[in-house]
């Protein structure tokens, strides 16, 4: 069973770890390598973000495996991103069930129309999870860094299997 809870500041050390793991490295680095960028990059609070820790919950034992947020883009468009970080968790399925419990959470707070979200086109792992839950890919952007994003949109007008 897996469940979410907010990030807290307890949090940025294993924040730190996974985001130095070479996984998570590949296609979620922001240049937090110390552990006081990780500290102040999550550490600061932004209006319309909220960050969580994905737990592996097995009886009462509770283990910290990834990181989801989502950002209120408007009223009807929520962005997410998120990452397991936890090595032995990586395909094995439990991106597309949790990213599928993510999505009843972002709609039981705030019913949005659309959900999105961008990724490198080279992340073809990722790309498939995402199509498993019905996201459809909408448009190739060039970002800021000259990176291309593969921007992906979940519409909500009906339920997700």
């Amino acid at each position: 069973m897996f469940k979410f809870r907010l990030l807290t500041s307890k949090d940025f050390s294993l924040m730190f770890e996974w985001l130095s793991k070479d996984h998570v490295k590949q296609w979620w680095n922001d240049g937090d390598d110390t552990i006081e960028k990780v500290t102040f990059h999550y550490g600061k609070e932004v209006d319309n973000l909220f960050r969580f820790i994905l737990l592996e919950v097995i009886e009462t034992v509770e283990k910290p495996i990834g990181y989801f947020q989502y950002y209120l883009v408007s009223k009807d468009i929520i962005e997410i991103d998120q990452f397991i970080g936890e090595a032995g968790y990586v395909n094995r399925g439990v991106g597309e069930k949790t990213i599928k419990m993510f999505v009843e959470l972002i709609m039981r707070r705030h019913q949005p129309r659309q959900i999105i979200l961008d990724l490198s086109p080279e992340n073809k792992r990722a790309i498939r999870c995402y199509e498993k839950v019905g996201f459809k890919h909408y448009e190739t952007k060039k970002t800021k860094v000259e990176n291309a994003a593969f921007m992906m949109c979940l519409e909500l007008d009906s339920p997700i299997d």
